[in-house]
């Protein structure tokens, strides 16, 4: 059976070797920390921890380091000795590409596989991972082996342009990481207007729904709200609203930011009219810039 031994078994390293499991032998752990490595292979229920002075050979081998230490996590596997001829070698960064891995000997295949998940809760990725997208690039044979061992746990892999991975890396941080940020900042607001939060989240449903809209439909159909009505005088009162408050500052840039960003959605709904939406962008705009 294919041997798989990971470099950074952290919340994705865990996750992957527990659910590759069923497909592979998890053969070695390294971490920095023995008992994280400990941790990590109680979690996977396999496997055996190592360094990289006592690493021995896998078919393949799994870097998840942070993006940092990608690059000397695979020289220091090199001069172990454990990555013998027809090995694949990948990482699983979303901004860095495969060729971080630069070959050092014939017959080593590299690739990177980025799953569009959330790992922030391995037990809780255990069950959801499944209908997961996973970027995948690299050399053809590393993708050859790593396209269907992902498809086998539910993952669905798609191609990337490697010189891009950056930019489509910051698709996902805005997405995942930012939203988060975003719906913060809205709970900072509605504590701010003295909203009752004893009952549990205000802005649950309206989330769901609203994302249940988008996932269904696309941006032009699911937009609402005062930008895709041409309301500038609701707009002009929520700015005026957020004068006064500790963090005002940083809710007008968010506000603005987005606000320029729905106005294009907007303006292909065609529910506003180009007047009413010129008269947003002009309230959006920073104040030392309008005229």
């Amino acid at each position: 059976m294919t041997t798989l031994s990971c470099v950074g078994a952290g919340r994705l390293g865990r996750t992957l070797c527990r659910l590759l499991s069923e497909h592979v032998t998890i053969g070695q752990i390294i971490n920095s920390r023995q008992p994280s490595a400990r941790q990590a292979i109680d979690f996977i229920g396999s496997g055996t921890a190592a360094t990289m002075e006592t690493a021995a050979p896998a078919d393949l081998w799994m870097i998840a380091t942070p993006d940092s230490q990608i690059e000397a996590a695979y020289q220091a596997l090199l001069a172990s000795g454990a990555v013998h001829g027809g090995a694949v070698v990948f990482h699983c960064s979303g901004s860095t590409s495969s060729s971080v891995l630069a070959p050092a000997q014939e017959n080593i295949s590299v690739a990177s596989v980025h799953p569009v998940h959330s790992f922030a809760n391995p037990q809780q990725s255990l069950e959801t991972f499944a209908g997961s997208h996973c970027a995948i690039e690299g050399q053809a044979e590393a993708v050859a082996q790593l396209r269907p061992l992902f498809k086998s746990i539910g993952a669905l892999p798609f191609a990337i342009d490697s010189q891009q991975k950056a930019l489509y890396h910051s698709a996902t941080v805005m997405a995942c990481n930012y939203l988060v940020s975003l719906l913060d900042t809205s709970q900072q607001m509605l504590t701010a207007a003295g909203a009752d939060n004893s009952h549990g989240n205000i802005l649950g449903s309206l989330i769901r729904q609203t994302l249940d809209n988008y996932l269904s439909t696309d941006a032009t159909a699911a937009l609402t709200g005062p930008i895709a009505r041409g309301d500038s005088a609701t707009v002009a009162s929520h700015l005026q609203a957020f004068n006064g408050h500790e963090q005002a500052d940083l809710w007008q840039q968010v506000y603005s930011a987005l606000g320029n960003a729905t106005l294009p959605i907007s303006q292909r709904q065609g529910q506003a009219s180009e007047q009413q939406l010129q008269q947003i962008e002009q309230l959006l705009k920073p104040s030392d810039k309008k005229n």
